[in-house]
C-alpha cells in the first residue's frame, strides 16, 4: 500500500511541476468590508476567489465579448471616471448609440437592484444586458463561450478558476466576483467621518455637509446611508414628458413613469454628465435643478421642491458633493487591465 501511494504522490508531484499543468484554485478570500460599511449579503453559490476575480477582470477588458470585437465593458465604464463614461450616451458596436447615460460601477456588493430601472436584481446576471443589447455589444453568450474556449489564456484561467472549460455560468460568476471588488470607501468625506481627519473637509464642504443633511434640503432623505442612496425609485422631475419611461418599463405601472433608481452620490465629481439622459452637464447644474424644484412633472417626488438657496449655499453643496470623490479608487492598480 505504501508503495502504491508513493507512486501516486510521485505522479501528482510530476504533474504539478509540469509546465502545462493547471490546478484549480478554489481558496476563498474574505470580503474586505470597509470601516463604516455594513457587511454585504454575498451569494453562497459564488464564493470569492483570487482566480475568479482575475478572470472577471480580464473579461471586463475583453473585446471578444462584442459582436465585432470592437468594444469591451471598459469602453463604457472607465476607471479614471469611477467606471462611468464621458459621453451623454455611450457608443456600442457599429457606432450605435445607447439610450441612457452609463452609470459608475462601485460598491455593487451592497446593491439589491441594478440599472437605472432596476430591471435586474442579481449581479451575476448584469453582464447579459450589455452583451445582448443591440446598441451595446450585440452578441450572444453562447458565441462568447465558444470564442473563449479557443483562446489558450482563457482555457487556463477557466481551468484554474472553475476546474472546467469556459461556460455561461463561469463567465457570469467571474464577472460578478470582479465587480464586487470595485469598492470605493476612501473619499475625503470617509476620512472625515470614519477616521476623524478633521482637515479632510474644507470649511465650504463642512457647511455643505450640514446643508445636505438638513431638513431644509432633504437631500439625505433619498441619498442616505453609507452609499448615499436609499435604493428606491423616484422621479426628480428632470423632464416634463419622459420619453424614457424608467421604472415603468419593468413594472408596467403608470405611477412608475419617470421614476429611476436613486443613484449613489459617491464619486459624483468624476461621473458627469448626470441624470438618466445625461441632460445636466456638471454639479452646479444638478444643484440648480433641485434648487428650482425640478421641472413640471406630475409624478415627481414631493421632496423635490424649490429650496431658495443662496449663491454661497449652492457653492457649499457642490463642494460637499466633490468631497465624496475617491481618488484612490479611480487610481487603484488592482483594477487596471493585466496582460
Amino acid at each position: 500500500m505504501r508503495t502504491i501511494w508513493g507512486f501516486v504522490l510521485l505522479i501528482f508531484a510530476l504533474s504539478a511541476c509540469s509546465k502545462d499543468a493547471v490546478l484549480p484554485d478554489q481558496e476563498t478570500i474574505e470580503f474586505p468590508t470597509p470601516k463604516g460599511f455594513p457587511e454585504p449579503t454575498l451569494p453562497s453559490y459564488n464564493n470569492l476567489t483570487k482566480a475568479k476575480i482575475a478572470l472577471g477582470k480580464k473579461l471586463f477588458y475583453e473585446t471578444v465579448l462584442s459582436k465585432d470585437n470592437s468594444i469591451s465593458c471598459n469602453s463604457c465604464h472607465k476607471q479614471s471616471i469611477a467606471f462611468a463614461d464621458e459621453p451623454i450616451l455611450s457608443i456600442g458596436v457599429n457606432n450605435q448609440t445607447g439610450f441612457r447615460n452609463s452609470q459608475g460601477l462601485f460598491n455593487l456588493a451592497w446593491r439589491s437592484s441594478f440599472f437605472r430601472d432596476g430591471g435586474v436584481i442579481n449581479l451575476e446576471l448584469t453582464p447579459l444586458n450589455a452583451i445582448t443589447s443591440h446598441v451595446e455589444m450585440d452578441n450572444r453568450i453562447d458565441i462568447i463561450v465558444n470564442r473563449l474556449n479557443k483562446i489558450p489564456a482563457y482555457q487556463r484561467m477557466f481551468r484554474v478558476a472553475f476546474n472546467d472549460t469556459a461556460s455561461t455560468n463561469g463567465v457570469l460568476h467571474a464577472f460578478a466576483c470582479f465587480l464586487r471588488t470595485l469598492i470605493s470607501s476612501d473619499s475625503p468625506y470617509d476620512r472625515y467621518v470614519n477616521y476623524g481627519e478633521l482637515n479632510a473637509l474644507n470649511a465650504s464642504a463642512k457647511r455643505g455637509k450640514e446643508l445636505f443633511f438638513s431638513n431644509r434640503t432633504d437631500c439625505s432623505q433619498c441619498h442616505s446611508g453609507f452609499n448615499f442612496t436609499n435604493n428606491t425609485f423616484q422621479s426628480n422631475a428632470s423632464s416634463e414628458t419622459y420619453p424614457d419611461s424608467g421604472r415603468q418599463r419593468i413594472t408596467l405601472l403608470p405611477d412608475d413613469r419617470g421614476k429611476f433608481l436613486v443613484p449613489s452620490l459617491r464619486n459624483c465629481n468624476f461621473t458627469a454628465p448626470y441624470m438618466h439622459d445625461g441632460s445636466l452637464v456638471n454639479l452646479d447644474s444638478v444643484v440648480e435643478h433641485y434648487n428650482r424644484g425640478g421641472k413640471n412633472f406630475l409624478g415627481k417626488s414631493p421632496l423635490v421642491r424649490p429650496l431658495n438657496l443662496s449663491v454661497e449655499e449652492k457653492k457649499d453643496l457642490v463642494e460637499f458633493l466633490r468631497s465624496l470623490g475617491d481618488s484612490n479608487f479611480i487610481n487603484n492598480e488592482a483594477f487596471h487591465p493585466t496582460e
